[in-house]
């Protein structure tokens, strides 16, 4: 039995379930895998993921390849019937070969909960808006107080910086 097929039976993998993978040496952000389940002519677990190359599902060598360069740290349930599950993997396979990956307006995690819920959300890309904002707000709050502009304007530079994060995290397919 292959290392990816072990993984998927050590984790009781179904279709529509995502994995949380991190870089092994200081990863910043988290990647996500959907596994869509296995290919019916080979019976090899299949992946699907968003990334530099674009849409792409991935098999066996590439998994494992995959599995092995990240650590997964988690899985997130896929919660639905089976017929859910269907139409979860019908939403993966319809961006397959879709390009445009972006780290802030189309990254893996949009793709994951477009797989999964419907709706391209990123929680890093919004928790990174949030931290704009505070940041922003009290750089600009700060400059204000110390009257000094060049301060004032970093402030707002931050919140339109968080504000610009915060629209991207939530995109509307």
């Amino acid at each position: 039995m292959s290392y990816v097929d072990r993984f998927v039976v050590a984790n009781n993998l179904r279709q529509g379930d995502a994995i949380l993978l991190k870089k092994k040496f200081a990863g910043m952000f988290d990647h996500f895998a959907v596994y869509l389940g296995r290919d019916r002519n080979t019976n090899r677990p299949i992946f699907a993921a968003n990334s530099t190359k674009g849409v792409t599902l991935f098999e066996q060598e590439e998994a494992s390849t995959f599995l092995q360069q990240l650590v997964p740290e988690k899985i997130e349930r896929f919660i639905g019937s089976t017929q859910k599950r269907k139409e979860a993997v019908q939403r993966a396979l319809s961006k397959r070969g879709e390009q445009g990956y972006n780290l802030i307006f189309n990254n893996c995690e949009h793709y994951k909960n477009f797989v999964q819920y419907g709706e391209r959300y990123s929680g890093q890309v919004d928790k990174a808006g949030n931290a704009a904002l505070a940041i922003g707000g009290a750089t600009l709050i700060g400059g204000v107080v110390a009257k000094n502009d060049k301060v004032a304007l970093a402030g707002l530079a931050g919140l339109a910086l968080g504000a610009l994060l915060k629209i991207a995290g939530d995109q509307e397919d």
